[in-house]
C-alpha cells in the first residue's frame, strides 16, 4: 500500500480573517497565499492552510461545520526542543491574549505540555520530551523524518 506523504494540513474555519490574524499575529506564521475563502502559510514542514467553511461548501459541495462546536475536533501538535521552551511559549502566548488551558504541566507520557485554543475550535498542543524521550515506541517503527 502506498503511504501518503502529508504536504498540507487544512483547517476548516468559520472566520477566515480572525484565523489569519491568530496564525500570523499570535503564532508567528507568515501568510503565503490569500484568495477568497482560503489562505495558507509559509513555514518549515507541512503547509498549514485555512479554508472558510461556507466557501468550501459553496465551491465543492463538501459539507462543513458552520456552527460553534461543543468541543475541539482537531488538534495540531508542535514539538519543542526542551521542556523549558514550553514555559517560554506559554508566557509569549498569554502576553498576546491567546486562550490557554492552564499553565504548562508535566504529563505521565514523559513530556511537558501546553494546550492552546485557536479561534475556531482547533486545539494546539506544544510539547517537549523529558530525558529518555517518548515512551511506548513500537519495535521497528520509523518516524516521518527517518523515512525522508
Amino acid at each position: 500500500m502506498h503511504k501518503p506523504n502529508i504536504t498540507d494540513i487544512c483547517l476548516i474555519t468559520r472566520d477566515l480573517d480572525r484565523s489569519i490574524e491568530f496564525y500570523t499575529q499570535k503564532l508567528g506564521f507568515t501568510l503565503k497565499h490569500r484568495m477568497p475563502g482560503f489562505a495558507d502559510f509559509a513555514g518549515p514542514g507541512v503547509i498549514l492552510a485555512l479554508w472558510e467553511a461556507t466557501h468550501i461548501q459553496e465551491t465543492t459541495g463538501v459539507i462543513s461545520q458552520r456552527e460553534e462546536p461543543q468541543g475541539h475536533n482537531v488538534m495540531l501538535a508542535v514539538k519543542l526542543d526542551a521542556p523549558a521552551a514550553i514555559d517560554a511559549i506559554h508566557d509569549e502566548l498569554v502576553a498576546q491574549g491567546v486562550q490557554v488551558y492552564g499553565a504548562p504541566d508535566d504529563y505521565p507520557w514523559n513530556a511537558r505540555c501546553l494546550y492552546v485554543s485557536g479561534p475556531c475550535g482547533e486545539l494546539w498542543e506544544f510539547f517537549a520530551w523529558y530525558e529518555g524521550g517518548e515512551p511506548g515506541a513500537v519495535a521497528g517503527a520509523t518516524t516521518a523524518q527517518e523515512t525522508l
